[in-house]
């Protein structure tokens, strides 16, 4: 009897034990639900793709200016002078060596009435620009044109012979600069003697040629100068010849040079690292969503997920400013989509 009742106390305990142990388990914490996606409207814009190119501010592309008189020379500019049309360029035996405007030089002597050509006509051209009366067609040489270059001669203080001989003149297609000069004084009048540029500031950039297109003669440009104030520019050139150049990282890329001209002039700066802002393309009244809520589809191409689930596919167009333009049919302006972000 007394080991009954010895069993039916440690039963009961041990009962106790399991009652207390399921009574005070903690219940099994329940899953959240997943968080709902985020979506964005699809919106009516206009999207602008703005760029913006490294580039160097100084005074454009840089000219080679070869002597052909024999003798002496007696005198050459400094650098940063200019030289106007019928000024000297630099002299030969005390004599000067003028610069004509124009694209044609002269490869001959210049002394009989009735010569013909291009180079006639720079001559005129330029006698004429200077003031001096000329007779005849524009490419004539005639008696009145030897006339007006003796009177020329005359009032440069040199020999009045009439003639001029292809040394006599350099022809460059305006008024220059003299970048750096190369040649001495008592040196050869013949072979390269300085470097011009234009008188004017301009741009010099080097574009990758994967994005050279956005760039045409003409193009209207911003110019961030060095200080970060604003100037106008116009595309003057862009060069057809590819160029390899190191880029940051070390590797050779293909480069296209462009010419910039300045619209107005800056006075701050001679040279200096510039950057060239300009709108390659701008689409308005476009659909577009944050460039986070395309989908890469499978099979190529892209798709937008509505916030139902649904996917629709859509044609990319432009991108500017982390948007994109889509388009396709189920789009909507308004239309809540699926974003990552």
């Amino acid at each position: 009897m007394k080991r009954w009742i010895i069993a039916g106390v440690v039963a009961l305990v041990l009962v106790s034990g399991v009652l207390a142990l399921t009574w005070t388990r903690r219940a099994p914490a329940q899953s959240s639900p997943p968080p709902a996606p985020r979506t964005v409207a699809v919106v009516k814009t206009d999207l602008t793709d703005v760029r913006e190119f490294k580039a160097t501010l100084g005074f454009g592309a840089s000219q080679e200016v070869t002597g052909r008189r024999a003798g002496t020379l007696t005198w050459l500019p400094a650098p940063g002078a200019a030289v106007d049309r019928g000024a000297a360029v630099y002299k030969v035996d005390n004599r000067p060596v003028w610069l004509f405007f124009g694209d044609t030089p002269l490869w001959r002597k210049l002394d009989k009435a009735g010569t013909k050509g291009p180079d006639v006509k720079i001559v005129k051209d330029n006698l004429g620009a200077l003031g001096y009366k000329l007779g005849g067609a524009p490419d004539e040489l005639t008696p009145a044109t030897i006339d007006a270059v003796k009177r020329w001669q005359k009032a440069e203080k040199v020999e009045e012979s009439g003639a001029l001989d292809p040394g006599d003149v350099v022809v460059l297609s305006g008024k220059v600069r003299v970048e750096s000069v190369t040649a001495k004084l008592s040196a050869s009048g013949e072979g390269p003697l300085m470097s011009v540029t234009a008188t004017g500031k301009a741009v010099d950039a080097s574009i990758d040629a994967r994005q050279a297109e956005v760039f045409k003669k003409d193009l209207k440009v911003t110019v961030v100068l060095p200080n970060g104030t604003e100037t106008a520019g116009t595309v003057r050139s862009v060069s057809t010849e590819a160029k390899s150049e190191k880029n940051g990282n070390g590797e050779e890329t293909p480069v296209i040079a462009v010419d910039i001209g300045l619209d107005a002039e800056v006075g701050e700066f001679d040279s200096g690292p510039v950057r060239i802002r300009l709108t390659s393309t701008a689409r308005q009244g476009v659909l577009a969503v944050p460039v986070t809520a395309l989908l890469a589809l499978r099979e190529g191409g892209y798709a937008v997920q509505t916030e139902e689930g649904g996917l629709v596919a859509v044609k990319t167009g432009l991108f500017a400013g982390g948007l994109v333009e889509i388009s396709g049919g189920g789009l909507s302006e308004g239309m809540r989509v699926v974003t990552t972000s």
